[in-house]
């Protein structure tokens, strides 16, 4: 399955002209020709679903006002599959040129994000940081915060929410406004959402007693973080950038953002707190992590080891 993402910059220019963006997906072998001019090896997307007007069986997106951002799913394409799109209308025939070919995002899962991701990766980005995201055990999860408890993480300020944990929303809906944009709410540090107007109104008729709805993901660390450390990971100790292969870039990185959250966690939360009543020991988490990082630094220096004979070449003497 692949989610593929348009954004539309001048959309009110855009709809004087257009109603929708037609998609179609390449059938043909290799890197598909750039510029389009011709669309032989295209296939029009028989049951595609576009996420905004949700609707299914589709091969186009409608254009909507007040969305400048898009989403459509192919529940039949794959990681190297090529796409292309362009603006049309479904009333006058008018299109405009095919854009430039372009892979489509694997699946995330949550199955209709209507809060932007903070970064678009491509296909080949997105395998190194799900790579690893397993290696380190940072599955991405997904959280919901709603009702009288969530309303409560409204700050005083009336323009500030507190998440329960570190994450990225995926969809957010206050006071029955849902909000598309990254502009507002902007997100820092992962954990405050911070709106341009007061969302400290918390009851509406008809719904929920309190209108905080919030969908977002979890994980220790984001997709912009991981790809971040992994573009400035040296090449681990024993090789060059001409002998480190991509596997021993993602175990190093891996192994370094690991023992920086396993030291975090140690200084931050590592001690046994114990009352009249209860008892609260964090160890057996700590020393989990403690082995998966012991096994991340063996599985890196046998893989530095047998690159290191591989790279060797010459007759030994004695």
């Amino acid at each position: 399955m692949i989610t593929l993402t348009f954004s539309v910059g001048d959309l009110s220019t855009v709809m004087q002209i257009y109603d929708r963006i037609q998609i179609m997906r390449y059938t043909g072998t290799g890197i598909p020709d750039s510029p389009v001019t011709d669309i032989t090896d295209y296939t029009t997307i028989a049951s595609g679903t576009d996420t905004i007007s949700s609707r299914s069986g589709v091969s186009d997106v409608e254009l909507k006002t007040g969305y400048n951002q898009y989403y459509f799913i192919d529940p039949d394409g794959i990681a190297n599959n090529w796409y292309i799109s362009r603006y049309y209308d479904d009333n006058t025939g008018s299109a405009s040129a095919w854009a430039d070919p372009i892979l489509g995002e694997p699946y995330d899962i949550y199955y209709d994000p209507l809060y932007p991701r903070e970064i678009e990766f491509g296909s080949a980005d997105q395998l190194v940081i799900n790579r690893i995201r397993l290696l380190m055990g940072d599955p991405v999860g997904l959280r919901r915060e709603y009702g009288e408890d969530a309303a409560s993480s409204i700050h005083p300020d009336g323009k500030t929410y507190e998440l329960d944990e570190k994450g990225w929303p995926a969809s957010v809906n206050m006071n029955n406004v849902q909000y598309v944009s990254t502009s507002n709410p902007s997100i820092n540090g992962y954990r405050f959402l911070r709106f341009t107007e007061d969302i400290s109104t918390t009851t509406w008729s008809g719904c929920q007693e309190y209108g905080v709805d919030i969908w977002y993901y979890t994980f220790l660390y984001s997709d912009r973080e991981i790809m971040e450390a992994y573009d400035n990971c040296p090449p681990p100790i024993g090789l060059t950038i001409d002998t480190a292969t991509p596997e021993a870039y993602m175990l190093k990185t891996a192994y370094e953002l690991l023992y920086q959250q396993v030291l975090n966690d140690t200084m931050e939360d590592g001690a046994v707190v114990t009352d009249s009543d209860t008892r609260y020991d964090p160890s057996p988490g700590l020393d989990n992590r403690k082995v998966l990082l012991d096994n991340l630094k063996k599985r890196l220096e046998d893989l530095v080891d047998s690159l290191i004979h591989t790279a060797t070449t010459g007759v030994l003497i004695d």
